[in-house]
Order: C-alpha cells, then sequence, then structure tokens
C-alpha cells in the first residue's frame, strides 16, 4: 500500500496549490494552464461547463474573467497516495456578483517524471439554491436544533442548510409525481 499522507509531499501539494489560488485570484492565464496536465485527459468540471482535454481548459481560461471576488479558503483536505497523486478538497467563501457564496472545489493531482505536479482533473460547484415558495432553510435548521435540544456549532450551520436544500431538490419531483389513483398501495413493514 502507498505511503499516505508523507508529511513532505502533503507540504508540497499543499504549497502548490496555495500558489494556484494566487493564480486564480490574479486570474493569471498562463499560470493557470500551467497547473492543468496538458493532455486531452484532462478533465475540469466548472459551475456551468464541462470541459474535457487540456485546450478545452486554456480555451475557457483565455475567454472567461472570474466573476468572484474576497475569495477566502475555509477548509482544505489534502489526501496523498504515495509520492505521486494527491486529492485537494476544498470549501471555500467568495462574493460573486455582491452575493457571498460558500463553493467547493476538488482537484486531483499527480506527479509526472517530465514535469511535474500537475491537475489532472478538476470540479467546482455551487450549493443549491432555494427555489422561490420553498420554506426558509436557514430558520427550520434553528427550530428543528431548538426542538431536538441539538447544539448547532455556528461552522457545521450552513452545511446542514446546504444539505436540507439538496434533500429538497431531490425529493420535490418524486414528491410532485402523480400517481394513478388505482395504484395499490405498497404494504407496510412492520419487524
Amino acid at each position: 500500500m502507498p505511503e499516505v499522507n508523507a508529511p513532505a509531499v502533503v507540504a508540497e501539494v499543499g504549497e502548490l496549490h496555495d500558489a494556484y489560488e494566487r493564480a486564480l485570484a490574479a486570474n493569471d492565464v498562463p499560470a493557470l494552464n500551467a497547473y492543468f496536465w496538458d493532455s486531452p485527459f484532462t478533465v475540469r468540471y466548472g459551475v456551468n461547463e464541462h470541459l474535457y482535454g487540456a485546450e478545452a481548459v486554456a480555451a475557457y481560461r483565455q475567454g472567461n474573467v472570474p466573476a468572484f471576488s474576497e475569495r477566502t479558503l475555509l477548509r482544505r483536505a489534502i489526501l496523498t497516495l504515495g509520492e505521486d497523486m494527491a486529492s485537494i478538497m476544498c470549501e471555500f467563501r467568495q462574493k460573486i456578483l455582491g452575493q457571498i457564496r460558500h463553493n467547493r472545489q476538488s482537484q486531483v493531482w499527480v506527479r509526472f517524471p517530465d514535469v511535474g505536479w500537475r491537475i489532472v482533473t478538476a470540479h467546482v460547484s455551487n450549493p443549491l439554491s432555494v427555489p422561490d415558495g420553498i420554506v426558509a432553510w436557514d430558520s427550520y435548521v434553528d427550530h428543528a436544533a431548538a426542538a431536538l435540544s441539538l447544539p448547532l456549532d455556528r461552522e457545521h450551520r450552513l452545511g446542514v442548510v446546504q444539505s436540507l436544500q439538496r434533500s429538497a431538490a431531490i425529493a420535490a419531483p418524486l414528491l410532485a409525481f402523480k400517481l394513478p389513483t388505482d395504484t395499490e398501495m405498497a404494504p407496510v413493514f412492520i419487524p
């Protein structure tokens, strides 16, 4: 089994990720492109784009100016497997078009003998937003936690709200599905 999270490898990848974040904040397109593996197998899923291959990633970077400001890394989890592979999972806060957003980013880095560390896959996602007419989840979380006498740490509150939003988004079409009136009900399981 490869060594997991060797301190020197974790430090090296962490420094590269810090430099990547600085390049992202500065919109340093050549530097950003250089962090990605120059291969047709590179994949980057953004919030609104699906990019396959380093050329597509570079073309996207060239034609798009980031819409965010005040990007702050909230949490970063680095996992290294051996000396040549790492995943970096991040949560960050940033202002997008004047609104504070909590987002996620994942990257897989591989160290190649000829070029060093490169990002081979990346994914950025936004939390689901609450559709109009849906209960205000912030208030629901607070009331539910109080009713259950369940302490809810402030740093975890946003994650709980986002989980409820996602669950509601998944359940909404299922609950809206109309069954024919002659549909037989499933039996109730009694242990």
